[in-house]
C-alpha cells in the first residue's frame, strides 16, 4: 500500500537531512569543512554594468569603432572618387581599362578589409567577454569560501525584452532564482572585490586590434 503523500514527504525529508548528516561526516573525515547549507546569490548583469573593467572596456571599444569608421569613409570615399572618374571617362579612352582595374582592385582590398577588422573585433570581444566573466566566477568563488556560502546563484531582473508571448515565456523559463533575501545578495561585496582588484593592477590597452 503506498503511503499517503504527507507521510512520503516526511520520509523525504528524514532521507535529505540523513544524506547532508552524512555528506557532512564525509567532509570532516576528508579534512575539509563541511557544508553550512548557506546559500547567496549575485545580480550578475547589475555586477557587469558596474565592473570598472567592463567599463573601460566599453570605453576602448568606442574608440576602436570611431577610428574603424573613420577609416571606412576614406576608403570608401576612395571608390567613390575613382567611381566618379570612370562616369567621367571616355568609354574609348585607352587608360579606362587601367582605371576599372584600379577600380576592381580597390573594391577587393576594402571588402577584405572590412572583413578582417570584423573578425578582429568579434574575437577580440568574445575573448573578453569569457575573461570578464571568468573574473566574476573566481571573485565569487573567493567571497563565498571566505564567509562559509555553499551555494551562490545567479540572480537577474526580468525586463521584458517585446511583447511576443513566445520571447516573453523564453524570459521566464530562463530565470531560476525568483526570491532572494537582500542579506544573502553578494551583488556589491563582488563588485567591491572586482573592482579592487582590477585597479591594483597596472593600466594597459585591452583590445588588440590593428
Amino acid at each position: 500500500m503506498k503511503a499517503p503523500w504527507p507521510a512520503m514527504l516526511i520520509t523525504g525529508t528524514v532521507a535529505v537531512a540523513a544524506a547532508l548528516t552524512f555528506t557532512r561526516t564525509m567532509w570532516a573525515q576528508a579534512g575539509g569543512a563541511a557544508p553550512t547549507g548557506r546559500v547567496a546569490c549575485v545580480n550578475v548583469a547589475q555586477v557587469l554594468n558596474d565592473y570598472q573593467r567592463q567599463k573601460d572596456l566599453v570605453d576602448e571599444i568606442s574608440v576602436l569603432q570611431d577610428r574603424l569608421n573613420a577609416e571606412n569613409k576614406q576608403r570608401r570615399d576612395k571608390i567613390d572618387t575613382l567611381q566618379a572618374e570612370l562616369d567621367r571617362m571616355d568609354p574609348d579612352d585607352p587608360a579606362i581599362v587601367q582605371r576599372m582595374r584600379e577600380m576592381l582592385a580597390t573594391q577587393i582590398d576594402y571588402k577584405n578589409w572590412a572583413e578582417l577588422k570584423q573578425a578582429d573585433a568579434a574575437r577580440e570581444f568574445g575573448l573578453w567577454s569569457v575573461r570578464i566573466y571568468k573574473d566574476l566566477i573566481r571573485t565569487t568563488e573567493e567571497i563565498a569560501r571566505r564567509d562559509g556560502y555553499d551555494l551562490v546563484f545567479y540572480k537577474g531582473d526580468f525586463q521584458p525584452v517585446s511583447m511576443d508571448p513566445d520571447v516573453i515565456k523564453d524570459q521566464i523559463r530562463s530565470i531560476h532564482l525568483l526570491y532572494a533575501n537582500p542579506s544573502v545578495d553578494l551583488s556589491q561585496v563582488v563588485l567591491d572585490k572586482l573592482n579592487a582588484d582590477y585597479r591594483a593592477l597596472p593600466r594597459a590597452p585591452m583590445l588588440n586590434v590593428p
